[in-house]
């Protein structure tokens, strides 16, 4: 799976490995889901192992962050390369999304 779930306390964290786009985006949104039903909206999503990241990516992220605000969260973004970080700015995502150098950090920003 492209998608490893870990908890710390009250924080899910949605680790992605190789790309956040096209065929890997469905175990993505589906991860997400499955936190948002265990009732979790204050999410992580680590790009430490993210190799690429497309419109589908960006669209699942900012549809979690969307759901994630419904209920009174937020979603986080932490280890996300250059290339990923320019795409997120490009498009002007950056504003809606709170980024981290490090998941200890980004973890750290929800208490």
């Amino acid at each position: 799976m492209p998608v490893n779930v870990a908890q710390y306390n009250n924080v899910a964290v949605l680790a992605v490995k190789e790309e956040l786009a096209g065929e890997s985006v469905p175990a993505f949104v589906q991860a997400a889901q499955k936190c948002l039903a265990e009732g979790q909206c204050q999410i992580v999503v680590d790009g430490t192992h993210l190799e690429g990241l497309d419109s589908a990516g960006l669209e699942a992220l900012v549809d979690l962050q969307n759901q994630c605000e419904e209920r009174l969260g937020t979603v986080k973004l932490c280890h996300f390369d250059a290339v990923c970080s320019k795409i997120l700015e490009i498009t002007r995502l950056s504003r809606r999304f709170e980024m981290y150098d490090d998941l200890e950090s980004a973890v750290k920003s929800f208490a």
